[in-house]
């Protein structure tokens, strides 16, 4: 049995909705999740969901019996750390055989508390005494949809970087690949535990290449033919003001209401969960992004390795096929 952590949550729904395209899968998911709303296409596919209070110890034991691998994908909510420890616990008493943590590349920062709390919850991973894998994530791709709402309106990307500060944004289909090399084997069955390479081992998944704000700006502009788009370096305020904002704006609202439609009638027959912006940001969620660029702005602390090739044995996708893609998301409203 496979367990996944989050799955109301953008990481867990989209590592979640990748495992959910093998069919015979399926009976051998099972996912937790605070609100059962964003689920329902889980529980339509077959998919055991089960709602769970992470600070309630029984309900945890109930929810890890019978589990042999742990995806936990940790989360945006306020107690994260919290609730990570409290499943690391569970786990280590569960007789679980392996825990993949999806954690973040700045957990190696140590003056930024909302990326210091992704190293506080791998050392409970570490000292689970579980097999585990910890997969430090670069700047998902992904997380820009949360961008696209500035970019119709101002015709402008902003980012708190300067303009030539570089990233290595990774896709978050190369995440969910690279978390299927390591818990399904050759016939896309669960492996009973982690490959003896794998075990015990970082890796830090980035996309093919280091990037720029300006450099995406050119990107955008060639894949949505509007010639007129600009960068803007951003104060963190600027860039909390909006992402704050996202909630009361009614175009990105009905983005949202139209994506939980698409999400609650998913077959699964085909990767759809890469082109959703999914929620409103939470206040931690925004947080971890300025953190994010803040450490990167200090540290140039972004930089491309080939551990997401190693994995899925796989060429990486880049930010221009993510905006080719994604274009009409960014377009200029006229």
């Amino acid at each position: 049995m496979l367990l996944i952590t989050g799955a109301d949550q953008f990481m867990g729904y989209a590592i979640t909705s990748h495992m959910a395209q093998f069919e015979h899968l399926r009976p051998s998911l099972r996912v937790l999740c605070q609100n059962k709303n964003r689920c329902h296409g889980f529980l339509k596919a077959g998919i055991d969901v089960r709602v769970v209070d992470y600070n309630h110890p029984n309900q945890l034991s109930l929810a890890l019996r019978g589990v042999d691998h742990i995806i936990l994908a940790i989360g945006n909510e306020p107690n994260r750390v919290e609730n990570a420890k409290h499943i690391c616990t569970v786990a280590a008493h569960s007789g679980v055989t392996n825990i993949v943590c999806v954690s973040h590349i700045g957990a190696v920062s140590r003056v930024h508390a909302s990326l210091q709390e992704f190293n506080t919850i791998e050392e409970q991973v570490i000292d689970s005494n579980c097999q585990y894998t910890i997969l430090r994530l670069d700047f998902v791709q992904q997380y820009l949809h949360l961008w696209s709402n500035y970019a119709e309106k101002n015709r402008t990307l902003i980012l708190p970087l300067t303009a030539v500060t570089e990233i290595c944004p990774v896709d978050i289909t190369d995440v969910c690949l690279a978390i299927e090399s390591l818990l399904l084997d050759c016939k896309r069955l669960l492996r009973t535990s982690l490959d003896d390479k794998h075990d015990g081992q970082v890796y830090s998944l980035t996309g093919p290449e280091s990037i720029s704000g300006k450099s995406m700006v050119e990107l955008l502009i060639h894949a949505t033919g509007y010639q007129k788009f600009k960068y803007f370096h951003g104060r963190p305020m600027d860039l909390n003001y909006y992402l704050s904002g996202l909630s009361k704006d009614v175009w990105f609202d009905a983005r949202l209401k139209g994506e939980m439609s698409q999400i609650y009638h998913d077959r699964f027959d085909k990767v759809g969960y890469n082109n959703k912006a999914y929620c409103i940001p939470t206040e931690k969620q925004i947080q971890t992004y300025l953190d994010y660029f803040d450490w990167v702005q200090q540290s140039a602390g972004s930089v491309c390795v080939a551990h997401t090739t190693m994995l899925t044995q796989l060429p990486c996708k880049s930010v221009q096929t993510f905006f080719e893609q994604n274009a009409n998301s960014f377009k200029p409203r006229v």
